[in-house]
């Protein structure tokens, strides 16, 4: 596959400043794919919607994270969530591990565009049981490709700096995204919203609140008054609230885990975030479904 040259990627990087927190610098506006709970080697995984979605995301140089779980893994020994017809036949050897971590080197080699990777229980579960790291080998992998990803913990923070574009001038911009993977259950009723106010609560400077694991997926925008300190100034915010969804599907509901937990079919795909300039040191942000 190829595709033209990505102008968003000149001049985009990002780096490590403190064990959880990550910093993204770029000029002019720029738009991201958020995902998470891919699951990219469970026979259950939508690859052909989520082939579809980063092949867009390549050819419009849009940056692309994913907040855990991009490796399922439940087929190695010792797994209890583990049925030997949920692994994919040419994962059904004695390399396992291997050959997860090797096809999906061979499916990510194709892109550039994706920039930051961060661990899910399904990685951490791994590296408790099998004392090694499913997505820092995958990267090693990605280097001989050019620039990795870069590799982060459960959760974070990520600090994106906008300057003005070389066209034009004006105030740089800053957004704050707040991470975390996810925790506890698939909330059948709620589907998760009831944390909303408590991550407001605990986070109250992030623009952004991913959070992923229950496969849910909903947005949910939040305005609140500040109070400028030195000029007492009001300042209405608004922080989106995002649940992150998944590229995994839920199957027929014969058996298994997912149908012995009673889980919900999800809704698919990920988010579309674009943050641009607005004249002050805050950024807008436009929220589009993945679907």
């Amino acid at each position: 596959m190829t595709h033209k040259k990505r102008p968003m990627f000149a001049g985009t990087t990002v780096k490590q400043t403190h064990r959880t927190a990550y910093t993204i610098e770029t000029r002019g506006s720029i738009k991201f794919l958020l995902l998470s709970d891919v699951h990219f080697d469970s026979v259950k995984c939508d690859r052909a919607r989520l082939k579809r979605h980063l092949n867009q995301a390549e050819a419009e140089g849009v940056f692309v994270c994913v907040f855990g779980d991009w490796f399922d893994l439940m087929g190695g020994k010792y797994d209890p969530r583990s049925t030997y017809s949920d692994i994919r036949p040419e994962y059904k050897s004695i390399t396992y591990l291997d050959d997860v971590i090797e096809d999906s080197y061979e499916f990510l080699k194709q892109y550039t565009c994706v920039r930051f990777m961060s661990r899910g229980n399904h990685e951490t579960n791994i590296e408790k049981r099998l004392h090694t790291s499913p997505l820092d080998r995958l990267a090693q992998l990605l280097k001989q490709h050019g620039t990795p990803p870069l590799i982060a913990g459960y959760s974070g923070w990520i600090k994106v700096l906008m300057f003005p574009s070389t066209e034009t001038s004006g105030r740089r911009c800053i957004s704050l995204i707040h991470f975390h993977h996810g925790y506890g259950g698939n909330a059948r009723r709620s589907k998760g919203v009831l944390e909303v106010d408590l991550d407001q609560m605990q986070f109250p400077d992030a623009d952004l609140i991913l959070r992923g694991h229950t496969h849910q997926k909903w947005h949910v925008p939040v305005s609140v008054d500040r109070v400028s300190k030195t000029s007492l100034r009001l300042l209405r915010k608004t922080t989106h609230h995002l649940r992150t969804g998944s590229y995994k599907m839920l199957g027929d509901r014969y058996a298994g885990w997912a149908t012995e937990k009673g889980f919900f079919t999800p809704r698919l795909g990920g988010w579309w975030a674009e943050m641009s300039a607005t004249g002050t040191d805050d950024a807008k942000w436009a929220i589009f479904e993945a679907n």
